[in-house]
Formats: structure tokens, C-alpha cells, sequence
């Protein structure tokens, strides 16, 4: 009897055992952080060291919205305009948002207020490093979108990340893009606190109102052609005296 008895004891504590669950490490704060992060937040320390690259700080004002979707770039509340790459603007609008101190690595122009950033970290901790890889230029969302009519005051003038002219920002925050050859053209009509009306292609959503600017006028009642892109001016109407004059054809 005492022998079945130590038997009966023996096997209720091997089974005890057997079902008592095996101990599991808590996870660190870092290995949870890393299983949240992005593919794009996992290269934020990225293959170069940045530290070498000035540092920058500021409160994002709004984002550079492109007629295309997306974003380009950002714009820093003192004026200061921060471009990235083509392959981080996607990583851009989910680091961060107006209103939030950021710290940049990158490259500031000579004269203009202008940043190359080749690295951003939000408030939060998370950032983003350019990887340095070209992507194609051409992606599913470069269409024309619909005909936009944007007016208002001009608050900057908007440059592209070789420092040329390419538009201007108005004070709703939304932005007129112009091909640097026209905007040169059409300078006088992009001074800051003038009056401005544009019409063209672009797209509106939440991260901004942008377009490519096709007729430009300091009034509806005063527009002028832009020729969009790398298309060629607009040449004389048709029906005028210089309509059926080839540029160049007087010189054969």
C-alpha cells in the first residue's frame, strides 16, 4: 500500500512538471522597438556615417506636396525649404508632421534657404537615412491629376535641390510649381506678398495642395502661358504674324 501510494505521488509531480509552462525572457524595450520599425526605420543608421554632415534644427511648418501625390520635401517655420531624396518621400510623411522639432543631417545652401537632408530623426526617436540607391524616375503615381485653380498672397518663393527658381508657396501653404527655365521668365510675377493665380494639373489631399502651373497671372484677368516641364514655350498664337515662322529657318 505505502508503495502505491509513493508510486501515485511520483507520477502527480512529473505531470506538475511536464505541464508547468517553460519560462519566456520578456523582451527588452529595444527588441520591441526593432519589431515595430519599418524596413526604411531599420536603415536609419544606414551603410555612411552622417556625422560628419552639419547638423540642423527646426519645427516643421508643412510638407512640399507634389502635383504628382506625395511629397518632396518640407518646410521648416523659420522659411528654410529641406529636400530629400525621390526614395525617401514616402518615409518622409510618416516620420514626421507640422509642429514637430526635428534634427537634420545634411547640406545647406551657400546663399538660399535651402537643406539637402541626408538624414531626419522626428521628436519620437525614429528616423530616416538616404540610402544613396537612384530609383527609377518614373512610378505609377506621376500622372496628371485634375485642373486646380489656386490664388492667393505669396508667402516664399519655392526652389528645387540644385537652387533654381521652381515656383513659388503661397500663405494657404499650398504650392505652384514652375519649370526653372519659366519661372526665370515669369520672375517678376513670383515676389513674395504679391497676389498671384495659377492654374494647372496637380493633386489636394492631407498632406498638401500642389500643381503644375500652366497659366500664371497676378489676376484671373491677367494670365500667361507656362509651358509645363521640359515642353518647349508656348510660341505666338495662331493667326498672328509670327504664327508661321519657324525659330531658327531664317538662318538656312
Amino acid at each position: 500500500m505505502r508503495y502505491l501510494l509513493s508510486l501515485s505521488a511520483a507520477l502527480f509531480v512529473s505531470s506538475v512538471a511536464v505541464a508547468a509552462p517553460a519560462h519566456k525572457t520578456p523582451a527588452t524595450k529595444a527588441e520591441s522597438f526593432s519589431a515595430r520599425q519599418t524596413h526604411t526605420e531599420k536603415q536609419a543608421d544606414g551603410v555612411y556615417d552622417l556625422s560628419g554632415l552639419p547638423s540642423f534644427s527646426g519645427k516643421v511648418a508643412q510638407f512640399l506636396p507634389s502635383p504628382h501625390g506625395g511629397v518632396f520635401g518640407l518646410v521648416l517655420e523659420d522659411g528654410t525649404q529641406v529636400f530629400v531624396s525621390p526614395e525617401q518621400t514616402h518615409a518622409l510623411a510618416g516620420l514626421v508632421k507640422p509642429g514637430d522639432a526635428i534634427s537634420i543631417r545634411g547640406l545647406k545652401g551657400r546663399t538660399l534657404p535651402i537643406i539637402r537632408a541626408f538624414g531626419i530623426t522626428s521628436p519620437r526617436g525614429r528616423g530616416m537615412q538616404d540610402n544613396f540607391i537612384a530609383m527609377p524616375v518614373h512610378s505609377t503615381e506621376m500622372i496628371a491629376g485634375p485642373d486646380l485653380v489656386l490664388h492667393g498672397e505669396i508667402w516664399q518663393q519655392l526652389y528645387n535641390a540644385n537652387g533654381e527658381l521652381s515656383g513659388v508657396i503661397l500663405k494657404d501653404h499650398s504650392v505652384i510649381c514652375i519649370a526653372p527655365r519659366e519661372a526665370t521668365r515669369v520672375a517678376n510675377l513670383l515676389t513674395p506678398g504679391q497676389m498671384l493665380y495659377a492654374v494647372g494639373t496637380g493633386s489636394s489631399g492631407e498632406l498638401g495642395t500642389a500643381i503644375d502651373a500652366r497659366e500664371i497671372g497676378a489676376s484671373a484677368e491677367k494670365m500667361v502661358g507656362i509651358a509645363v516641364g521640359d515642353a518647349p514655350p508656348p510660341g505666338p498664337p495662331a493667326g498672328s504674324p509670327a504664327y508661321d515662322i519657324i525659330p531658327g529657318a531664317e538662318e538656312h
